[in-house]
């Protein structure tokens, strides 16, 4: 059984600009002097390069105008579901201009999806789409230099062998809720591209005193365990290095940038520093730090150490994730030889390091417990004294790891410790040798698609859900959106019945939370108790049709809201008279 995280909190109810003008995953221009103008794969993936510039090709989205202007009606939908290419196209948006976006399956080809669509006589044109770049990245000036989160073939690197987090930053970029436990050599809290990311202690100030009842006075920041004391501070590099690469502070026009670090708002993960040792990790205290972060609550803790088996150690491992649902990855080790103590242990993610080729380090311990693996060779992040350094390890691929897990809670505060690290494990890129192996795991991390794979729609998004009910005359009314997906300014915005009986009574169902409640006729899908739920009768037009219009005013305090929709129409031959359609889960985008 998973026990609840102590201090779960509800979705956000704001979703940053980030996922407007986060859609910056453009590859930088340095790769464009080795590929031609047009498309090019790389990996599991396509890149457009232009006059220079190389840009993500979107695996989800095409557009197309028809020729004759006109809508993607039912009976033009399966026309194109007809050609292979595009079967399980779904209209997605459109506009006045008669331009269609369509939503593909998982797995599509865009660029098969396009050259089908251009055969077709009644297309005028059709085209794929790319992530673009609005600055070219973060406003951090040795980003370039970061291959590990966006490989551009820096030092003749190849292009796309990274973590993909520029795409995954239209996501998620970090937020300030989810706390990362750093626990290693020490930290220098007070470095000028990691202190405004720094976790402070809400249960304590500095006035001699233990405030928060924890047995520590004054652990603002975290705890010394190394001198017994509320620095966490360090004399060596090891920590300071690891917790750039977890959240050193984006937008900041300082230096780098952490994976979790708020990219593209400077508002990141926090970081609740621990010293378990100067210069060598101590397991004597280990146990007691691992205790420690989890009582705080922190979500992730990320660990790039090794010591020898220990039986308070593992106790302290099953407590931090079995009873707190904290995250825990660890690095794998440095000697070549067999995955180190902890990562070895089936309550933490082991993880390999991988270099700039999306080839495994020579370094890098192998073993059955590798998880996953993330860049380690050639890492730039920070070191003590306000610097920067470049360094190898799997104590570098660790946190990259850490920094993913906290990205996925913070883009879905409701996962359990479980949920992330299987949907990190379950997308990872396979590298080297073709499935599991011992290297690479299932292979090197994929931030954007573990954002994908946990499933929570984005903001602007309008899910079905449940299953409409057919009355006895075999009608299936199904639900669509009017006037484009639910942004906020929207004054269009509404919910449209198709394929009710003309002239039929119709009942719009609008609510803030879900129900499912199946009764004779047809499953309530939406909950009706809460004073916020609207019925909103209609009857349905010559088409068997009817609108429910939500107008969504300007509001930015809208963005990240969710409703759920449904109608109920009046169909004599129904059982009860009446027949339900499916749900429509709405979020709202900026």
């Amino acid at each position: 059984m998973v026990v609840p995280r102590r201090h779960h909190r509800s979705l956000r109810s704001a979703v940053r600009g980030a996922l407007v003008a986060g859609l910056l995953a453009g590859l930088a221009s340095a790769a464009a002097a080795q590929l031609d103008d047009g498309f090019h794969r790389q990996g599991d993936r396509w890149v457009r390069v232009e006059r220079g510039q190389v840009f993500l090709v979107d695996p989800s989205v095409v557009s197309l105008r028809f020729t004759d202007h006109g809508p993607v009606d039912g009976d033009r939908l399966s026309s194109l579901h007809e050609d292979p290419e595009l079967a399980g196209v779904a209209h997605l948006r459109s506009n006045r201009l008669g331009i269609h976006d369509l939503k593909l399956p998982a797995g599509a080809d865009p660029l098969a999806v396009v050259e089908a669509l251009r055969r077709r006589k009644d297309v005028e044109y059709a085209e794929t789409n790319t992530f673009g770049s609005y600055t070219g990245g973060p406003a951090d000036p040795d980003f370039g230099e970061q291959w590990n989160l966006s490989n551009t073939g820096q030092a003749g690197g190849t292009p796309g062998a990274d973590v993909n987090a520029l795409s995954a930053w239209a996501l998620e970029d970090g937020d300030p809720s989810v706390v990362v436990a750093v626990i290693d050599s020490g930290t220098d809290w007070a470095h000028p591209d990691l202190y405004g990311n720094v976790w402070s202690n809400p249960g304590e100030v500095v006035d001699g005193l233990d405030n928060d009842g924890n047995g520590l006075v004054d652990d603002i920041h975290g705890w010394d365990y190394d001198g017994g004391d509320n620095d966490p501070s360090g004399l060596f590099f090891h920590g300071t290095f690891v917790a750039g690469c977890v959240a050193a502070v984006g937008q900041n026009d300082a230096g780098i940038v952490g994976l979790a670090g708020g990219a593209m708002d400077g508002a990141g993960c926090r970081l609740l520093l621990v010293n378990v040792g100067n210069f060598a990790p101590s397991s004597a205290v280990l146990d007691d730090a691992l205790v420690y972060a989890a009582d705080e609550g922190v979500d992730v803790i990320t660990l790039s150490l090794a010591v020898g088996s220990n039986s308070s150690v593992t106790a302290a491992l099953a407590y931090a994730v079995g009873e707190r649902d904290v995250f825990v990855d660890c690095a794998a080790g440095n000697f070549g030889s067999a995955v180190s103590y902890p990562a070895m242990l089936p309550d933490v993610m082991a993880v390999a390091s991988t270099d700039r080729f999306d080839v495994v380090s020579g370094f890098s311990n192998p073993g059955p417990q590798v998880e996953v693996a993330a860049p380690g060779s050639e890492i730039r992040s920070t070191s003590p004294g306000g610097g920067y350094t470049i360094s190898d390890g799997t104590s570098f691929a660790a946190p990259h790891v850490g920094a993913l897990a906290a990205l996925l809670r913070s883009f879905d505060p409701t996962l359990t410790a479980a949920e992330v690290r299987a949907a990190i494990r379950d997308t990872a890129v396979d590298v080297g040798a073709p499935g599991v192996d011992e290297d690479t795991g299932h292979g090197r991390v994929d931030a954007r698609a573990a954002l994908e794979a946990v499933g929570r729609p984005l903001p602007g998004a309008a899910e079905p859900y449940g299953e409409g009910l057919a009355g006895t005359g075999g009608l299936v009314p199904t639900l669509e959106t009017r006037g484009g997906l639910p942004f906020q300014g929207n004054d269009l915005f509404g919910i449209v019945l198709e394929g009710a009986l003309p002239g039929a009574p119709a009942f719009g169902l609008v609510s803030l939370a879900p129900f499912s409640a199946p009764f004779e006729g047809g499953t309530l899908l939406v909950d009706l108790t809460i004073p916020s739920s609207m019925i909103v009768p209609r009857l349905t037009n010559p088409s068997g049709q009817a609108v429910v219009n939500l107008p969504l005013p300007p509001d930015p305090n809208l963005v990240g809201l969710e409703a759920w929709a449904q109608f109920a129409v009046v169909d004599p031959e129904g059982i009860a008279g009446y027949a339900f359609t499916a749900g429509l889960h709405l979020t709202i985008g900026g």
